[in-house]
């Protein structure tokens, strides 16, 4: 604490850098996460709800408490102040002194209650104005900061998220102390237990000021509030978006200036409710507030800011619509359903327009441009909630109108603003942005939204297993969300990330830049995960890829070459057969053999079962390979399945494994007394030589391919020294097809 207050009020010889480092940034983002939760605490027992039910016990009019409520935007101007102090001492320490002085204007609120006996009420209205007017006055001087210091220590991969973040923990902190407001007041609801959160409020207010100040800041947002007030307005009116969100800004607090603030007074004065309950709303509205920075911050980054505005602003006619329509009787959970709904809106809105605003407008502009999108949206908000607002409630009062009718009137009239305003936030320019139907689509989708979710905590990730291990997650989900995210995670410096970037991506299906992502690291990656890339070609039938797949294939990468050749299969670049062949049938290399073996098999020709079994007698050969080479055979007569489980207990009991193969031989295809051979060939291995002798018969009084090729591979081999493994999986292939017509083509 002693540093901050030292970093506050002797900070005149603050250092300020060309950039931040990586380290500062994250020190600046734990700086403003912890400001934003006591900021919470101390909004929660001041500001909004708390502040009208405080203007309202001390006497001051509706109308009246509508203005107070319209201060914060109102005093928006005043950020004027905070441009030339940025300036000066840089934007941290202005929004710190800022946030200093706003709580100690708060603190004249406390003194209502006490002098109310002695003095009139207009004096005891003015004291409580002068105090929300200093206290809303601060503030905007300060709000030039924000947006150019979270700017400052985010990247734009990552901008959504925090701001999100921020207003989550800000959001959550609220929501905790909202419900111990509830708590107390409904214990104790005298006036002194909001004189005593007020000034719990002003202390916790004063020491969030001592982080703000020291946020770690370089001289970029210095400079930009350097840049005269006349250059800065003629650069954000001269760029088409930057001119268009000044107008969305105002249009968006415009919109929920007159709705939010309004049905909390409307739940005061035209159902006439308790403070205690009134409270209660005010807990969903901060509780809508924390699922919409959860849901809003896990797609922002993805979908865009523009259609998160919008999707918010026309959530904001549901509460309206609510009110307009709202009956004489008092109905809780309706207005419950209002409350969180508007809150969620209300953050969805204001987390959208940050995002928007820090990815249009480049460094050096943001402290002019931002300040005045603030002040003019500010000002027309906090006219419109002063005159139209104000007005519309004196106008309904005047004509006679009284209790709920006044509101339902009122919010009728609103919606028509609304609708309006929304047009208006429509015209903004689109910006990286998923159009509407696709959004729908990912709330739709459970896959989606779990890959959205694994895609956010993938970007925060800093150490390498925990990527690797949420880029296969990612991959094993399928889905297309986190395409983008994953191809750009090939240029990692790290082979593991790498592998499992390649491997998450041969799970869903891409588009073309995510095919030339893969074939550029297939051309490059030789030796290390060029493999996959290959693999994946294949696999998802890139065509284009054949040319550098027939270079892979000559590549001295065993990894690359077995790839290749079972992804030219794939692509059926029957030019290239021979030569796959020819390497499968001269190579002694493990990796080449069980990848040749896997491309005969998807060639689909018969023929190749001859070469297949050559390659299972060579010696010398791991007896790994053998198996794969021989399941390659099965798989040709799609018999992989009872030849696998064959294998999987023949290392640990051949006789009782191979008795389980014969057992699913053909009866048909195997005569009784040939069963007999087969037994005891499973038991004796000096009988293989009969048992070998009688299938080459059987491939004799068979017309089939399979027989054909099995035949020609007896009559080049010498069959009375064949292994077992091999003469039973030719029993298997020959039983499988046996009864089959399969006419030899010649």
């Amino acid at each position: 604490m002693f540093q901050g207050f030292s970093a506050l009020f002797s900070g005149k010889n603050k250092v300020f850098p060309q950039t931040l480092s990586s380290q500062e940034k994250e020190r600046g983002r734990k700086l403003i996460l912890r400001f934003h939760s006591l900021n919470g605490i101390s909004v929660a027992f001041l500001l909004d709800n708390i502040l009208i039910v405080y203007s309202i016990r001390n006497g001051l009019p509706d109308p009246l408490v509508a203005v107070v409520a319209s201060f914060v935007l109102l005093t928006m101007p005043f950020m004027f102040l905070g441009k030339s102090s940025g300036a000066k001492i840089g934007l941290a320490r202005t929004w710190a002194l800022a946030w200093f002085f706003r709580y100690i204007f708060a603190a004249f609120m406390i003194g209502a209650p006490i002098i109310a006996p002695y003095v009139d009420q207009w004096v005891v209205s003015a004291l409580i104005v002068f105090s929300v007017f200093g206290f809303s006055l601060s503030r905007s001087m300060g709000m030039l900061a924000p947006s150019p210091l979270s700017g400052e220590v985010t990247t734009p991969d990552s901008r959504g998220d925090f701001l999100s973040k921020t207003q989550l923990w800000f959001n959550i902190s609220q929501l905790i102390s909202m419900v111990a407001i509830i708590l107390i007041t409904r214990q104790i609801d005298d006036l002194w237990v909001y004189q005593i959160l007020i000034g719990f409020a002003c202390v916790v207010g004063i020491i969030s000021s001592f982080q703000l100040a020291q946020i770690p800041e370089s001289i970029i947002p210095k400079r930009s509030a350097e840049i005269p007030f006349k250059k800065a307005f003629t650069t954000l009116w001269g760029q088409k978006q930057s001119r268009k969100l000044l107008f969305a800004w105002s249009a968006v607090l415009i919109s929920f200036m007159m709705v939010i603030p309004f049905m909390m007074i409307g739940v005061k004065s035209g159902y006439g409710i308790s403070d205690y309950s009134a409270l209660t709303f005010a807990l969903l509205l901060i509780f809508g507030g924390i699922v919409s920075s959860m849901v809003n911050g896990m797609i922002l980054d993805l979908v865009g800011p523009r259609p998160i505005i919008l999707i918010n602003l026309v959530g904001l006619f549901i509460p309206a619509i609510i009110w307009a329509t709202a009956s004489n009787e008092f109905t809780p959970i309706l207005m419950g359903v209002a409350f969180f709904i508007a809150g969620y809106s209300k953050l969805g809105m204001l987390i959208g327009l940050s995002h928007y605003f820090l990815s249009i407008v480049i460094e050096d502009d943001r402290v002019g441009s931002n300040l005045f999108i603030r002040v003019f949206s500010g000002a027309a908000a906090g006219l419109a909630g002063t005159v139209i607002g104000g007005g519309l409630l004196s106008l309904l009062e005047s004509i006679g109108m009284e209790g709920i009718d006044i509101y339902r009137s009122y919010f009728r009239i609103i919606l028509v603003v609304v609708f309006f305003m929304l047009l208006i936030v429509r015209s903004l320019e689109k910006f990286n942005e998923w159009n509407m139907k696709s959004i729908m689509g990912l709330f739709a989708s459970p896959r989606d939204l779990y890959a959205t979710h694994l895609l956010k905590r993938f970007r925060s990730q800093e150490n390498s297993k925990e990527s690797a291990k949420t880029l296969k997650r990612l991959g094993d989900i399928g889905s297309l969300i986190p395409e983008q995210e994953i191809r750009r995670q090939l240029d990692s410096p790290l082979l593991s990330v790498r592998v499992n970037a390649l491997h998450a991506l041969a799970k869903i299906s891409f588009g073309k830049k995510t095919e030339d992502a893969v074939m550029q690291h297939l051309s490059q990656g030789e030796h290390t995960s060029a493999w996959i890339a290959a693999e994946i070609l294949g696999k998802h039938k890139v065509q284009r890829s054949k040319d550098l797949l027939i270079w892979g294939l000559g590549s001295s990468d065993h990894f690359l070459q077995g790839k290749c050749m079972v992804a030219l299969v794939r692509l059926e670049v029957t030019v290239m057969y021979p030569q796959i062949i020819e390497l499968f049938v001269r190579s002694d290399n493990p990796r080449i053999i069980i990848h040749g073996a896997k491309a005969l098999r998807l060639m689909d020709d018969m023929g190749h079962l001859k070469l297949l079994f050559a390659k299972s007698i060579e010696e010398d050969l791991p007896r790994s390979v053998v198996d794969e080479v021989l399941t390659s055979a099965a798989a040709m007569v799609h018999a992989e399945k009872q030849f696998y489980q064959f294998l999987k207990h023949y290392n640990a009991n051949a006789s009782s494994s191979t008795h389980e193969l014969i057992s699913d031989l053909d009866a048909h295809y195997f005569r009784k007394e040939d069963f007999y051979i087969l037994g005891r060939g499973a038991d004796e291995p000096e009988y293989l030589p009969k048992l070998s002798k009688l299938l080459q018969q059987k491939t004799k009084n068979t017309n089939t391919k399979e027989s054909h090729a099995v035949g020609s591979f007896f009559d080049s081999v010498d069959y009375a020294k064949l292994p077992a493994k091999t003469v039973f999986c030719i029993a298997l292939v020959l039983s499988i097809n046996g009864n089959i017509p399969s006419p030899i083509v010649d």
